[in-house]
């Protein structure tokens, strides 16, 4: 077997370091992400089944993309799945899920015609806060679609409203576009089989249906489950009104939220304006400077002339 120089010297350098600095050598080994992800806290106490279900439904809540799988049912890909991302909004308090279709996708086109459907949903750490993306939670949602209704006018407009929340961009194809033929459709879970992380640390395994659909109903674990990675970024709400459900208080911290982003952008906006103007006052104000002096100079230039002759 052959060792390039390159990784012989490597190797000489790094024992060299571990002789001469033993503790910080192993303390740097100790501190990798590789370690970590396998390192157990003694403090931690891993989920019940309960309390994965609440952790199911804060991911359902917090995330809004997931891979929307189906099954060709005829055709040269018949029997094959297909799993593509898809937008949705968690809109309602029962766990079901609001969708965008686009009539032309494979996915919709393979509902059609008979296919089981499924989600898949995973949880996204903010850059530079997860040991690993394989110790994040994830779930499977199996369940079925349906339409709502063209002529259930409070039905549309909620979801209309609720999912340009979510994605403002899908206002480009919200249905009677020009382009391609949409509609809101309501994903109603069936089945839950919830990943939470390494099994270890984590609850693997079948949530319970009711389990999982009565999160909503104030329960404890809500606001703050506790991921493996406990990376949990939404607020902690001292509002305890016992007329409203956390999952509604969520909507509401979310939507206010959403408003002081859009303040700050609006804000932001006018300040670019304003500077802009300010630039073109200033540009203007120069050009005439520079017009003026040319002139005086053009001026001078013709004084002397007539002097000289």
């Amino acid at each position: 077997m052959r060792i390039s120089a390159a990784l012989l010297l490597s190797g000489a350098l790094l024992l060299d370091s571990a002789a001469s600095h033993p503790l910080s050598f192993w303390k740097h080994c100790s501190q990798s992400k590789v370690a970590d992800a396998a390192v157990v806290d003694l403090e931690y106490t891993k989920p019940t089944v309960d309390e994965a279900a609440a952790q199911v439904r804060k991911l359902v809540f917090k995330e809004s993309l997931a891979d929307l799988n189906t099954v060709f049912q005829d055709g040269e890909l018949a029997g094959s799945a297909i799993g593509l991302l898809e937008y949705y909004a968690d809109c309602d308090t029962d766990g079901s899920l609001t969708l965008l279709m686009v009539e032309v996708g494979h996915t919709f086109k393979n509902w059609r015609a008979g296919s089981p459907v499924s989600l898949s949903i995973r949880y996204t750490a903010p850059f530079g806060h997860s040991l690993s993306p394989a110790s994040e939670p994830r779930a499977s949602l199996k369940g079925s679609l349906s339409f709502i209704p063209e002529d259930d006018k409070e039905a549309i407009k909620h979801a209309e409203r609720c999912f340009l929340r979510r994605h403002p961009d899908a206002k480009a194809w919200l249905p009677g576009n020009k382009v391609h033929k949409t509609a809101f459709m309501k994903f109603d879970v069936e089945s839950v089989y919830w990943l939470g992380g390494f099994g270890n640390v984590a609850y693997i395994g079948d949530i319970p249906l009711g389990l999982y659909k009565n999160v909503t109903n104030k329960h404890p674990k809500f606001k703050h489950p506790q991921f493996p990675s406990k990376h949990d970024d939404v607020d902690d709400d001292s509002d305890d009104d016992a007329d409203e459900s956390d999952i509604e208080k969520e909507h509401h911290h979310r939507n206010n939220g959403k408003q002081k982003e859009h303040k700050l952008k609006s804000h932001k906006q006018k300040q670019k304006q304003a500077h802009k103007q300010e630039y073109k006052q200033e540009h203007k104000q120069e050009q005439q400077e520079n017009t003026h002096w040319l002139f005086r100079v053009q001026q001078l230039f013709g004084f002397y002339q007539e002097s000289e002759e």
